[in-house]
């Protein structure tokens, strides 16, 4: 029995306790009031304190250096572009360089061939354009290479010849006095006597069979040739020069002051015509019959 009003006992204190302490606080009208919170106003407090313990944090936490971004790799410099020099079809022996170049153009007569009575004289004129950079001077000339000269000296060029243009080169030849084939290798040479661009040459045929020669051009004494001079009043103007029969064609361009020049075989006749663009001349052309000299003073007047 004792056991069970002492658990008795203890069950009634606690509530008692309760009622007590309720009782005093609605007793006690004087004392001080404690504030009741409310639960905005601990939350906001909450946050507050959150907030200023996070700034003491990073204040106390030591700055990180920021990484540098990385340099750009530095590459090597790109190879060289091979370059690949193109040599002529014919060697340049002798030391001349591109500046000086030539290349055959064709036969203006004794085509390769041709028969011709023994102890005969003949003359074979071969068209030649200066292929080269530089332009071909009087003191270039068409000399003989090798094989058989047949009598053919070196012949010089009666005027300047400029990049680009053609010319008509002639010697003076003699057949042999026995019959057979002969050959003459011809090559032009610069004024220091260099050999440069194509080798040209003459075949003939001394006896019986094959194409036999007709007339070419009659040379004039020296050279074989007569040049046609003058100034067509604009640069860089086309001079066409066409034979008739089988006298020899071609062109070549004037100069930036409007000078041009040409050679042809003495005997040569043909007309010669300029022309450049829009541009108009007087007279429209130039004819000429058998000319034996040096034609200057061909004038044009360009509108």
């Amino acid at each position: 029995m004792r056991t069970t009003q002492s658990s008795l006992g203890r069950q009634l204190l606690v509530p008692s306790l309760l009622l007590i302490v309720i009782l005093t606080a609605c007793g006690s009208s004087n004392a001080d009031v404690t504030p009741t919170l409310s639960v905005d106003a601990i939350f906001t407090a909450a946050f507050q304190t959150l907030e200023a313990q996070q700034a003491t944090q990073l204040a106390l936490t030591p700055p990180t250096s920021t990484p540098s971004p990385s340099p750009f790799p530095t590459l090597p410099p790109p190879s060289p572009i091979a370059t690949f020099a193109f040599a002529s079809s014919t060697p340049l022996t002798g030391g001349a360089s591109l500046c000086d170049n030539a290349a055959y153009v064709s036969d203006v007569s004794i085509p390769d061939g041709t028969t011709i009575k023994a102890g005969e004289k003949f003359t074979k004129t071969w068209r030649i354009y200066n292929s080269g950079s530089c332009a071909w001077t009087t003191s270039y000339k068409l000399a003989f290479d090798s094989g058989d000269s047949m009598g053919g000296a070196s012949t010089v060029l009666a005027a300047a010849v400029p990049s680009g243009s053609q010319t008509d080169i002639s010697v003076a030849m003699t057949a042999p006095t026995t019959n057979g084939t002969f050959k003459g290798n011809w090559r032009m040479q610069n004024d220091k006597g260099l050999g440069f661009g194509s080798v040209v040459y003459v075949e003939i045929k001394v006896g019986a069979g094959g194409p036999t020669a007709t007339a070419g051009p009659s040379p004039t004494a020296g050279t074989g040739l007569v040049t046609i001079s003058g100034n067509a009043e604009r640069p860089d103007v086309l001079i066409t020069y066409t034979g008739t029969g089988s006298n020899p064609s071609g062109s070549t361009t004037g100069d930036g002051a409007g000078n041009y020049s040409f050679s042809v075989p003495s005997g040569w006749s043909g007309t010669v015509v300029p022309s450049k663009g829009v541009f108009t001349f007087l007279p429209v052309n130039r004819s000429y019959t058998n000319i034996a000299t040096n034609q200057t003073n061909q004038d044009y007047d360009a509108n």
